[in-house]
């Protein structure tokens, strides 16, 4: 995000600030999905502050960053191994409540208009057919003929309804798709 971005946000959101590569690190594992220096409101860490002092037996859940380009807003979710659709479900609702009581956006009308959901995941340890590699090639090779974008885990239901864009993307697509594009508009090119 760049200074004139973020000093238009929340100051709740502000105090939160970190690097996407930050955001992307699996502590698990200790691997990152992304070396981006691109800033993002590491939105992991929204979650204790929301619910100081409220007596909840639960923390809500979160995505991992929010970034913020002008008037259109991505939430972003990393995942480096196992998918649980009923977490990632659970991630959004929590984090679009968390926007709201936070005062950082006016309604779920915003978030339709202007909020895009992107999940990241790892190719080499999600697999979206039986464990091959040659039906992973051909699947992949099938999509890309088609020059259909892929949406798992019925992510594309949650268009119009939820958000404005919905889209899953590998490790290396997210790159391409999105990284690469927001360092151009920030830095000035498509390589930093």
């Amino acid at each position: 995000m760049t200074e004139d971005t973020i000093s238009k946000l929340p100051e709740v959101l502000t105090d939160y600030m970190a690097t996407l590569k930050r955001t992307s690190k699996d502590e698990t594992n200790a691997e990152f999905m992304t070396e981006s220096t691109l800033r993002v409101v590491h939105f992991d860490k929204l979650p204790q502050v929301y619910a100081r002092g409220k007596g909840w037996r639960a923390v809500p859940k979160s995505n991992d960053a929010l970034y913020v380009d002008g008037d259109k807003w991505f939430f972003i979710e990393f995942k480096n191994g196992t998918i649980k659709r009923d977490d990632i479900y659970r991630k959004i609702y929590d984090s679009l409540i968390m926007l709201i009581e936070l005062g950082a956006i006016t309604g779920y009308q915003f978030s339709r208009d202007n909020i895009d959901y992107i999940l990241v995941y790892n190719s080499d340890k999600y697999s979206k057919c039986q464990e091959s590699a040659s039906r992973e090639k051909n699947f992949s090779y099938i999509m890309s003929l088609a020059q259909k974008e892929e949406k798992l885990f019925d992510l594309e239901l949650l268009e119009g309804y939820l958000f404005h864009e919905v889209h899953t993307y590998t490790k290396e697509m997210f790159q391409e798709k999105f990284v690469s594009v927001m360092e151009g508009k920030e830095y000035g090119s498509k390589d930093k």
